[in-house]
């Protein structure tokens, strides 16, 4: 078969069935969504898990929360811009940037009260390596927890009942 100069190439030579549906995602395409339904931008799952990810670490290992929960922001916001854009939905992404704030909010807060409190953390993790006794513990919680409640201006004892946490 030879093809007309300009004119469109017969759609048997291009690799596709003349019956079957057109290439490429769209309505009738294998590839695009079923007609009536919008297509799906499927990175903001991807900003979701970030968000879920974020707000752990942000309890455990906060630098790491302090990344994840900005890269859960990037993607959930470029997810919705690409959604809007190509009028698609992108579920998850706006859960991925609400848990990817909390996470980050929550990691920016152990930092600076981690930089705040830094000498008297410090002093206390080493009083604590040096105790060979529990009555040396016990000689650290009260050497150490006064300073940190009148640093951060609690009442005194009120951390008493949680210093196992430190």
């Amino acid at each position: 078969m030879s093809e007309q100069p300009g004119g469109p190439a017969h759609p048997v030579e291009q690799g596709r069935d003349p019956a079957g549906p057109p290439p490429g995602p769209g309505p009738g395409s294998p590839l695009g969504p079923p007609p009536g339904q919008r297509p799906v931008e499927r990175t903001g799952r991807r900003a979701l898990w970030l968000g879920v990810v974020a707000l752990v670490t942000s309890l455990f290992f906060y630098p790491l929360g302090l990344v994840l929960g900005v890269a859960s922001l990037v993607i959930g916001i470029r997810a919705r811009r690409r959604a809007r854009t190509a009028r698609a939905t992108s579920p998850g992404a706006v859960p991925g940037i609400v848990l990817g704030a909390v996470g980050l909010a929550f990691s920016t807060l152990s930092v600076a009260l981690t930089v705040f409190l830094w000498s008297e953390l410090s002093g206390y993790q080493e009083c604590l390596g040096a105790a060979n006794t529990g009555t040396d513990k016990t000689a650290c919680k009260h050497e150490y927890y006064p300073r940190i409640e009148k640093k951060l201006g609690l009442p005194a004892g009120s951390m008493d009942k949680y210093g196992d946490l430190l």
